[in-house]
């Protein structure tokens, strides 16, 4: 037993320090940079390398690290962290920052106040006994069986104890075997072991898919995840914007657009993609100074410069410069809302403060290559695809058609009137006009009835991808989505998230599949306690029997079986299935030991004959829940059960003096009969519970 579990824990222990190693290289990639000013030069350093009297460069996509006090600059934080409201906060020279909080917009220069568990975020957690880690249902139900095990261990051990006793010619070595058995049998040893190797092991694999898992128990959220979230920008598109053409709509010259333009666009020092394909474009020689500048925030959707002597420019969303109730509005608003292109309005506001539209910009992104096909295989795989954007519901849907979203044509701008979530995420698929609260309110009435996974690159997805089972954020992505995110796409690429899921489907259900095996023993010797303290016999099993079977029927198989494809979605209770799909084995074993019993009674057999055919009956009833339960049989499934099934015979026959077992030719009938029997009654309890229970124990692929 003790080599069984030091072996367990070896293997854990080098296949967990190897994928540490890897992440902790890997992860120097994501490691979240900041600008410094020090020895009179901007550096950029880690947010370990931050000390007190530090003066850090922020700006728009940052989740602050540390506690200062804006010395130059302003910028519009959401301090949801700290305040629990969604609300953008305008800070200015001066006001104070708090770590923790995520930066929409602005650049500024701050002092550095506070650093580590002397920070506010930290003495809030503190006070309130939270803890940023959340627990997932594997975990939780892994540390509660622990639990429950850890506490009938005492009692149930007593009482064995105590009933063996009583028996005649029960001396106290046997008892002490004997309750030695029943203690390990009610002990899961490898599973908590596997488990943690298994997620290991995954993470690595998810590695060489250039996706860094940055909580490892996040992958058993991607084995339940039916519903992916995504803008369009960065996922069905590229990301690469450029200006496809401009149309002016009023008497303003092309070469004085430019020229505002150009002006208003020397402001942006941390040009977003739109923005990079603005500068791109509009080049000019002309030089206007710029009196104020208001940078782009996703719920305003729109950017401004007072240009000197000249008016106020607007850029950014038509329907969001513009009210609806104004002429030009009426007049433009069909325009700007159709077909595949982005469309960005250029509006100036002169001395009475009206607004003219005088431009609209035409963008283009490149469509993702092969995103087809990703969409295509998320939908076999039983997932739902919602796309979630800024834009135009239109402009997004005739994308989303494009890259074979299903129901593409099933979308709904969400900046118009109530909404009832409920009932949108429900009809809709794309959803158009999304302010950053509103993607975090979709999450929330999604996950009513699914499980959700979250993918996103900016600090607008940033409340939802907190909020989502599973968040997903690109590497190019700001800082704030990365820090927050569960797993981070190193090379941008989209096109990796279903083999993502797939890995965490594999892996859990694979786990489930091993938890069944481990789970087998634990219910039947609980079953056989119960039956030794009501009949005051002795337990039938010693360690080295459960020894031998564990190893050969569970142990080895499962490690082997682990990497086994398997991309059914999973459902229902971990915890609770697993022990269900046991069930029907731990209660046949029961049957077995009951039999032996009454056999070894009436035909004055020898203990050790006894012995021989129970632990050669129990061992093949392992060997067949392990064929039923990693079903549907596959060549290499079929292999490794009969792989262990020769190696169990073997071994059984060559050590049946460790066993302490005695198998003569004469026991081959009633050995073979009841073998038979058993395995007869494993199908039949185990069809039952399937039904009964609605057990997905038999059909994952």
């Amino acid at each position: 037993f003790m080599g069984a579990v030091i072996t367990n824990a070896l293997i854990g222990m080098v296949q967990e320090i190897r994928a540490k190693k890897l992440l902790d290289q890997i992860r120097i990639l994501t490691t979240t940079k900041v600008n410094a000013y020090r020895n009179d030069a901007w550096i950029e350093i880690s947010v370990d390398e931050i000390v007190q009297d530090d003066v850090l460069g922020l700006q728009a996509g940052i989740q602050i690290p540390i506690d200062g006090v804006i010395t130059e600059g302003s910028l519009e934080i959401n301090e949801s962290l700290l305040t629990g409201e969604s609300d953008t906060v305008y800070k200015k020279a001066g006001d104070a920052v708090y770590s923790g909080t995520i930066v929409l917009s602005g650049d500024a220069e701050v002092s550095v106040t506070k650093v580590g568990h002397e920070r506010q975020t930290e003495k809030i957690l503190e006070g309130s006994k939270i803890s940023g880690f959340q627990k997932s249902a594997l975990q939780k139900d892994l540390q509660k069986l622990i639990k429950i095990v850890s506490v009938l261990i005492v009692p149930v051990a007593l009482i064995l104890v105590g009933m063996q006793m009583g028996v005649k010619g029960v001396g106290y070595s046997a008892i002490v075997l004997n309750t030695s058995a029943a203690i390990i049998g009610m002990i899961p040893e490898g599973l908590v072991v596997l488990t943690s190797v298994a997620l290991a092991v995954s993470t690595m694999r998810l590695l060489k898919l250039k996706a860094l898992v940055q909580e490892l128990y996040s992958v058993e959220g991607l084995a339940r995840v039916d519903v992916v979230c995504l803008d369009k920008t960065g996922t069905l598109t590229q990301g690469d914007m450029q200006v496809d053409h401009i149309e002016i709509v009023s008497d303003i010259s092309e070469l004085n657009l430019h020229a505002y333009m150009h002006a208003y666009l020397e402001m942006e020092k941390h040009p977003n993609p739109t923005a990079k394909a603005l500068i791109e474009y509009f080049k000019s020689d002309t030089k206007i100074q710029v009196d104020d500048f208001q940078p782009f925030a996703s719920e305003r959707k729109y950017t401004s410069a007072s240009l000197h002597n000249i008016g106020i420019l607007y850029v950014g969303a038509f329907e969001f410069i513009f009210d609806k109730e104004d002429t030009v509005y009426q007049k433009y608003h069909d325009t700007v809302s159709k077909g595949e292109l982005r469309t960005i309005a250029i509006a100036l506001a002169k001395e009475d403060n009206q607004k003219e539209l005088v431009g609209l910009v035409y963008i283009r992104d490149v469509m993702r290559p092969n995103v087809n096909e990703t969409l295509a295989y998320l939908s076999k795989q039983g997932v739902v695809i919602k796309i979630i954007s800024g834009d135009y519901p239109n402009t997004v849907s005739s994308i989303a058609r494009k890259a074979g979203v299903p129901d593409a044509d099933k979308y709904i701008d969400l900046s118009v009137g109530e909404i009832d979530y409920n009932q949108v995420v429900e009809e809709y698929t794309v959803f158009g006009r999304v302010l950053p609260k509103q993607k975090k309110e979709l999450l929330i009435a999604l996950q009513r009835k699914h499980v959700v996974a979250m993918v996103g690159d900016g600090v607008n997805d940033v409340p939802a991808l907190r909020q989502a089972d599973v968040s997903i954020a690109m590497l190019a992505g700001s800082s704030a989505a990365k820090d927050i995110s569960d797993i981070v796409l190193l090379e941008n690429d989209f096109n990796v998230v279903p083999s993502i899921v797939c890995e965490g489907r594999r892996v859990i259900n694979n786990i489930s599949r091993a938890s069944s095996m481990y789970l087998v023993k634990t219910l039947f010797s609980f079953f056989l306690t119960i039956y030794v303290a009501l009949f005051q016999t002795v337990y039938p099993f010693v360690p080295v029997h459960l020894t031998m079977i564990s190893a050969i029927c569970v142990g080895i198989p499962t490690v082997f079986l682990q990497l086994e494809p398997s991309f059914e979605r999973l459902k229902g209770r971990f915890l609770v299935d697993a022990f269900l799909r046991a069930l029907p084995s731990a209660i046949t074993v029961v049957l077995v030991v009951v039999f032996t019993k009454f056999y070894r009674t009436t035909m004055d057999l020898s203990l050790q004959n006894a012995n021989a055919i129970l632990v050669f009956v129990t061992g093949v009833i392992y060997l067949y829940t392990l064929y039923r339960i990693y079903q549907p049989t596959t060549k290499y499934r079929l292999m490794i059960v009969l792989i262990m099934s020769f190696l169990f015979v073997i071994t059984y026959y060559f050590t049946q003096g460790i066993l302490g077992i005695s198998f003569s030719l004469e026991l081959l009938p009633v050995t073979l009969l009841t073998t038979v029997i058993g395995v007869a009654i494993v199908s039949l309890l185990g069809f039952f519970t399937d039904k009964a229970f609605k057990i997905n124990s038999c059909n994952l692929k």
